[in-house]
């Protein structure tokens, strides 16, 4: 296949890719508690939101293009639609060249801009898209580079895909590396030290700016890692499956995981399950097993953590995941379609066309549901700010309590917490602020804490029941 006839259909894929997020989330959706860390770290946007030890800044030098100088949500949300978009044809792209089937690189492409999750993502100013697309470029580098013919640009791509995914997520790339270097180790036909020593930099290179910032602001690397597993309620054994897939159609978050599997939501795991069966079925017998094992095995070790250390769940912490195990589901659903008999492939064809026409519309109604939600909640912290604007908090200004980081960050304000997986003061220190500075605090269906139980209490109308500011006495 010529490099131009695999260029196309990725690139195809890309654009649908960027217009049906376009189309479905509004470039003028407001920041996300995730998304307002980090594009607050940029001076335009006003105080910088506290960063608790789980995070990296990989997100933040993502958008400082924008970010850094102009304070535009629309400019902001086109500049990451054009940034996904061209990582996600950059990623399938490096593997053009390693299954022996055609199109297996824009048909894994299509699929994942299919998923709600990869395209609510797509315009935020989040890092798993980016980190699943690290790993797919990753994965591909490191088969092209076991190859006799690698040359230096193939181990480059390597230590880079793998440094964007530790600059991005550290964590995941650990478990992205895992595999790979154990590969090196065990496996005769990756046991090239070149290898081995590009995905080693790479790991290295992403990962310095997370260590740096452990040893200045953490007490060190062993202090960082118990801080992070006790914001993320302890990394301890569990089984964390149904949390997972109750996921499948939102929340974005869900901590606790109360929320109903809605079996609709779940069935494009079993279909991908069965092509991801087939795809192993075929490949042994086209040479191409290796590189089929090899981007399940590296899918399994990223969900790991997710399935098996952790007791709360968002949807976009499997996309690595979805991304690699997307590959084998392709060249499946490519082997499945050819493969079969001249007088039925028409009618296997057709089966092909309803079932993916079925798929994209569960996903366009639960990305549609997740999008009004979320519109509903970030305009409910706008009119919190247009609250306190109201009652005279205003730059310069501190606000405390229930979301007090979205919500100052609307406000112009810096949030300030002495409790809670964001704490960044002490209680001394906090009411010390609240008695020299303009301050308020947030509540929902609770009392604020006892040092401001005389303070005024004001409603806030039009929002979710129950939330009220506290502001001290005049």
């Amino acid at each position: 296949m010529s490099s131009r006839a695999g260029t196309l259909p990725v690139v195809a894929s890309c654009v649908l890719f960027a217009s049906a997020t376009a189309v479905m989330v509004p470039v003028t959706l407001g920041l996300g508690w995730d998304e307002v860390v980090y594009v607050s770290q940029h001076e335009p946007h006003g105080p910088a939101a506290f960063m608790s030890a789980p995070r990296a800044h990989g997100v933040t030098v993502l958008v400082w293009p924008v970010a850094s100088w102009l304070d535009s949500i629309v400019a902001l949300r086109l500049f990451l639609v054009t940034t996904a978009a061209a990582s996600l044809g950059l990623a399938f792209w490096v593997w053009n060249r390693l299954l022996p089937h055609s199109g297996v690189a824009s048909v894994a492409a299509a699929l994942y801009a299919s998923l709600w999750i990869a395209l609510f993502y797509a315009n935020a100013a989040m890092p798993n898209h980016y980190t699943a697309m690290a790993a797919v470029a990753a994965v591909g580098s490191y088969l092209m580079a076991a190859s006799d013919r690698a040359g230096p640009g193939v181990y480059l791509a390597l230590a880079v895909s793998l440094a964007v995914a530790a600059l991005m997520r550290p964590a995941d790339a650990f478990w992205l590396g895992l595999p790979l270097l154990t590969a090196s180790l065990a496996v005769r036909r990756f046991r090239r030290w070149p290898l081995a020593a590009a995905a080693v930099a790479g790991l290295a290179a992403g990962g310095v700016p997370w260590i740096v910032e452990a040893e200045s602001r953490f007490g060190g690397i062993a202090e960082r890692l118990r801080q992070a597993s006790a914001v993320q309620g302890g990394t301890t054994p569990r089984f964390a499956l149904w949390q997972v897939m109750s996921t499948l159609d939102g929340p974005i978050l869900c901590r606790p995981c109360d929320s109903p599997l809605r079996w609709p939501a779940a069935l494009w795991w079993v279909a991908v399950a069965v092509l991801v069966v087939i795809g192993l079925w075929a490949a042994r017998r086209t040479g191409a097993a290796p590189a089929v094992w090899l981007a399940l095995a590296v899918s399994a070790s990223m969900a790991f953590p997710y399935l098996f250390l952790i007791g709360y769940s968002a949807p976009r912490f499997l996309l690595p995941s979805y991304a690699l195990a997307l590959v084998p589901a392709a060249y499946g659903l490519l082997v499945l379609l050819r493969a079969a008999p001249a007088h039925r492939r028409v009618l296997v064809f057709a089966a092909v066309v309803v079932a993916l026409a079925g798929h994209v519309a569960i996903q366009v109604v639960i990305l549609r549901h997740v999008v009004s939600e979320q519109q509903r909640g970030r305009s409910d912290w706008a009119r919190i700010a247009r609250t306190l604007h109201s009652h005279g908090v205003r730059p310069p200004c501190v606000v405390s309590g229930h979301e007090a980081i979205p919500v100052a960050y609307y406000a112009g304000c810096r949030a300030v917490e002495d409790q809670g997986n964001n704490r960044n003061a002490t209680s001394e220190e906090l009411q010390h602020t609240a008695a020299t500075t303009s301050f308020a605090y947030l509540t929902r269906n609770g009392a604020p804490p006892g040092w401001a139980r005389n303070w005024q209490r004001v409603p806030v109308q039009e929002v979710s029941h129950g939330l009220a500011l506290y502001l001290p006495p005049r």
